[in-house]
């Protein structure tokens, strides 16, 4: 106990207070002193006895200013005068305590006071450590206040220690915690891997009850809900090879158990996962059947881990971990890290059946999808082959010169008619290669303005025959783009045929063209006809999409194949109305056209003495289209032997030499494929197939076979004309020997 003294302090030797009076911080951190009294010159004294402390020195002047600068900061020791005026030492020694920072810092009172015992029984009940009375002793003070100094250093190193120590164990702890984190995500990383290994359930589950063990528990079982909520226990997994075996005999067991038959599991029928340690309450809650139980008996399980499998809201199965070795534990971390991977084997799970899902739907939309491409092809050659004959006979007899006017109109409308057929399959067939990105494009240097024109002359009597008036602007001065001519014309058909179709009879129409200032090649057809209105329009475009105008009749492909079209050229097409019965207007930009149109593509015509040279194998089973085209050729002078069949072909084949092949694919006795490659066995011919397949494939089938052109039905007369013609140029100009083959598109 430190008693109070005028002179000197009990319990301090001379020697302390000597050592102690001649020690500074030379290499510690200086503690603060609070010097509280009303006197200046009283301060001044007692910061003249403590300098020799090397300490910080801090001056208050009144109680209140103490109870500030307390605020401020923390004191080793307060030297408190009693005798202030508004506030006593006393009093701001209450209000020093009073708060919970500085209740335990040491106070030592000065007084001049001579009724000691009151005032030195009032200090010490305050929690005063010291009381003195003046006249100070300097070294008794100097030695006491030494003391406190000392104190308090090694107090606050006692308390850095201990927040060292607990920092230290906060960094293990949080360290720890991030390795055991790392470790849950490494772990959880390793699962996903294995889930999303493989789309099927057996081997998903196995591999994931195989990755269980060891890391989270010593066995696995898994078990599934499958259909009539029916478990079926599709993993199990042990750290021993020879307990693996007993818990596999027990996965097969389990798939003809009765408890097999309904819900074996209280984690299944509950929904919530759960831990504990096991007992026969817990086996008999766990597992249904006995069989189970005396197996988990049998391999020593202490606590266990189980967690439900959900999926959408529903239990379909659960994973139940195990543990034998008593280091192990089964808490809430070992829950949550289990209830983390059923999440993911659920959520993966989940995903595969949508995956089959999605592959089984992909798989039977491929397959009505091929269906619908055979339909259409077959279609399209049954209804192509009729044509041929009907087209080829029209063109003939329109060439007659002494027919009569009626006559002659009654043959035109034949001929658009039946274009106007071959017109809709090829739409149909177009739609096709559109959605399947299928179309190609036989690109050269065209005059747009000539394909335009081209487009207006088929288009021509149907503009008279409605009496619309045509109006042509066409002020583009550069025309020549490289495009693919037979696709370019069929925008320009496609867009002037719409026009006339919605344009009543009296109406007009306006086809313009010019370029922009960037080059670009600009093609417009203006109508005065329905118009469209605004809930279509946006939908113009689309197949099938007719909307009001649908009574015209049509399939409604025309506009969605030129879309296609033009994109295909890296162009653009935009339809504008005011409304309906406000007239349409179709824009086109095709960018970047080139100067020089180059020469036309047309088929250069051979001279007459070429044609009485080429012999031609015509192989066609159907009787009027083989009629028709034999008759026609021989009219153009070539020399044409028919056949009905790939037989009757070889037969003349083998008895005299023919220039050309001009085959039918589909045969009776075989295919058009099969006439080619026998006769290139033999010698080598150029040949020219005729089929009403025109999918890519139909025509790649023919190529690589030696069918160097493919022309789909109706045919063309004039276009194979023009083929033979120049397949006889060729060969020409090659110096190649009569029976050479031709490249052609």
């Amino acid at each position: 106990m430190i008693a109070c003294s005028r002179c000197y302090g009990t319990g301090f030797t001379g020697n302390r207070m000597a050592a102690d009076s001649n020690t500074g911080p030379a290499d510690e951190e200086k503690v603060s002193i609070l010097l509280v009294d009303d006197r200046p010159d009283k301060l001044l004294a007692h910061e003249a006895i403590l300098s020799d402390l090397g300490e910080n020195l801090v001056r208050a002047n009144s109680g209140a200013e103490a109870l500030r600068r307390l605020l401020q900061q923390d004191f080793a020791v307060i030297l408190l005068d009693v005798n202030m005026p508004l506030m006593d030492g006393f009093e701001t020694a209450a209000l020093i305590r009073q708060r919970p920072r500085s209740e335990t810092t040491p106070i030592i009172f000065i007084s001049a006071v001579n009724d000691t015992e009151n005032h030195v029984s009032r200090g010490y009940s305050l929690g005063a450590v010291d009381y003195i009375l003046t006249p100070v002793v300097p070294e008794i003070l100097r030695a006491k206040i030494a003391v406190f100094v000392d104190l308090y250093r090694k107090t606050e190193q006692v308390k850095r220690q201990a927040e060292e120590r607990a920092q230290f164990i906060r960094e293990q702890a949080a360290r720890a915690d991030a390795e055991a984190a790392q470790q849950r995500l490494a772990f959880l990383a390793d699962a996903s891997n294995v889930l999303a290994g493989s789309l099927d359930y057996a081997e998903t589950f196995q591999n994931l009850a195989r990755l269980t063990v060891p890391q989270l528990a010593d066995f696995c079982i898994i078990d599934v809900a499958e259909e009539g909520e029916t478990l079926r226990r599709v993993a199990v997994a042990h750290r021993d090879s020879e307990q693996q075996a007993k818990l596999a005999v027990l996965r097969d067991h389990y798939q003809t158990a009765p408890a097999a038959r309904h819900d074996g599991t209280r984690v299944f029928q509950t929904g919530r996962a759960e831990f504990g340690e096991i007992d026969e309450a817990t086996l008999s809650a766990l597992f249904e059947d006995e069989e189970t139980r005396e197996c988990v008996r049998s391999l020593g399980a202490r606590c266990y881990v189980a967690v439900p499998l959900l999926t959408r809201g529903r239990v379909f199965g659960s994973i139940t971990l195990m543990n034998v070795d008593p280091a192990r534990r089964c808490g809430f971390s070992e829950m949550a890290l289990a209830e983390e991977l059923a999440q993911r084997a659920a959520l993966a799970l989940d995903n595969a059946g949508l995956y089959q899902a999605a592959q089984k739907a992909r798989m039977e939309a491929e397959r009505a999808n091929l269906a619908k491409d055979r339909f259409l092809a077959m279609l399209s050659h049954e209804l192509r082959t009729p044509l041929t004959p009907i087209l080829s006979s029209a063109m003939v007899l329109e060439d007659e010169e002494d027919l009569r006017p009626e006559v002659r109109s009654s043959l035109q409308m034949i001929r658009r008619n039946v274009e106007l057929e071959a017109r809709l399959i090829d739409d149909l067939l177009d739609l096709t290669r559109i959605s399947k990105g299928l179309v190609q494009l036989s690109r050269e240097v065209v005059d747009v303005h000539q394909l335009l024109n081209n487009a207006l002359d088929i288009c021509r009597s149907d503009l008279d025959a409605k009496h619309i008036a045509l109006t042509l602007r066409l002020n583009a001065e550069t025309v020549g783009l490289n495009a693919d001519p037979a696709r370019l014309q069929q925008i320009f058909w496609n867009l002037v045929k719409n026009a006339i179709k919605f344009t009543p009879d009296g109406g007009k129409i306006t086809v313009s063209s010019w370029n922009d200032d960037a080059g670009n090649l600009w093609f417009e057809v203006e109508d005065t006809g329905l118009g469209i209105d605004a809930e279509a329009l946006p939908k113009i475009f689309n197949a099938f999409e007719q909307g009001e105008r649908a009574h015209l009749g049509g399939l409604g492909l025309g506009l969605a194949i030129t879309k296609a079209l033009v994109e295909t050229h890296q162009g653009t097409i935009t339809a504008e109305s005011e409304g309906t019965h406000e007239g349409a207007r179709f824009r086109v930009m095709l960018p970047t056209p080139v100067r020089d149109p180059g020469d036309s593509a047309e088929a250069k015509t051979a001279p007459a003495a070429e044609r009485h040279s080429l012999r031609i194998l015509l192989v066609e089973d159907h009787e009027d289209t083989n009629r028709s085209l034999t008759a026609l050729l021989r009219r153009r002078g070539y020399e044409v032997s028919p056949a009905n069949s790939v037989r009757s072909a070889l037969h003349l084949a083998t008895n005299a030499h023919f220039d050309v092949l001009v085959s039918d694919i589909g045969l009776p006795d075989g295919s058009g494929i099969e006439l080619m490659q026998a006769l290139d066995s033999n010698r080598p011919s150029f040949g020219i197939a005729l089929t009403g397949f025109g999918m890519e494939e139909d025509v790649l089938k023919t190529r690589n076979v030696g069918f160097n052109h493919h022309l789909v039905k109706p045919v063309d007369l004039n276009k194979l004309d023009a083929l033979i013609q120049r397949g006889a140029e060729a060969r020409s100009a090659a110096n190649e020997p009569p029976l050479a083959r031709i490249a052609a598109g």
